[in-house]
């Protein structure tokens, strides 16, 4: 598997784009999220619309699915072949009602909804599972932010990636096969006990990374997440950062920045 970083500044960054990504395996790619940024990003990695095979919604802040317009657009419109949609349930509901209704309902005339721009509308429980090639990808809640009566859906990705000849649907070939797991936060507030058992498990993460002055309390901030264990930093990469001068990192103990563009192999 390759994760690619198309952005991996903050909402607002104007030099490394917003923080969405691009996982390869078996000849095929999954978008994790779509941000306003999206087309740019995948333009500067020589991408397009036509490229993606499948797409993954984390929750409906505008840097995560402010490009779905223009990718839905793009595919349907010149009749190509359309990507899958992987989304918790109720966030498929309010996806559609609350963000992309408005702009996408109808075409010349005829009313559409949200499964007409996708070849398969995957609509995963909470904690929901779905293989794409060789990664076995599990959601997981996060605490981002309250909209002043309840915690909005948030999900954040594990992924357990496997040798590409074993097929993975198989349980006997996943209890003997070896494997490595990434832990993808996408965004969460600083929250240590929650993520507990993901940050042990995982072989690798990638944190969602306030770097700013100020802290806006619906992401971790660089400061409190160097008070994370030692064992913790050390396999953990940060992202969605501001734009300007970055702290040093690595010696505060993590694996580093990721830089927008930027390519790991698992």
């Amino acid at each position: 598997m390759n994760l690619t970083f198309i952005g991996a500044g903050s909402a607002f960054s104007l030099e490394s784009f917003q923080s969405n990504m691009l996982i390869e395996s078996r000849g095929n790619r999954l978008l994790v999220d779509c941000g306003g940024d999206a087309r740019f990003a995948l333009n500067r990695l020589g991408l397009g619309a036509k490229d993606i095979d499948a797409l993954y919604v984390s929750h409906l802040h505008a840097d995560h699915i402010g490009g779905i317009e223009w990718l839905c657009f793009s595919r349907y419109f010149t009749h190509s072949s359309r990507p899958e949609l992987f989304i918790n349930n109720r966030l498929a509901e309010l996806l559609w009602e609350q963000s992309l209704r408005g702009g996408m309902a109808s075409i010349q005339e005829r009313v559409v909804g949200l499964d007409d721009f996708f070849a398969a509308v995957h609509r995963l429980p909470a904690n929901g599972i779905f293989d794409f090639g060789s990664v076995r990808c599990q959601l997981f809640s996060t605490v981002h932010y309250f909209d002043g009566y309840e915690l909005v859906p948030s999900y954040g990705l594990l992924l357990d990636v496997y040798p590409e000849e074993f097929d993975i649907a198989s349980p006997a070939a996943r209890d003997t096969a070896p494997r490595r797991r990434v832990m993808l936060t996408t965004d969460t507030q600083f929250c240590p006990t929650q993520l507990r058992d993901f940050y042990n498990s995982a072989d690798v993460i990638f944190q969602d990374c306030e770097t700013s002055n100020w802290k806006s309390g619906i992401h971790a901030h660089y400061d409190d997440l160097c008070t994370l264990p030692d064992a913790i930093r050390a396999k953990m990469w940060l992202y969605h950062y501001s734009d300007g001068k970055l702290p040093d990192a690595v010696a505060a103990g993590f694996a580093g920045f990721v830089r927008q563009g930027q390519t790991f192999s698992f």
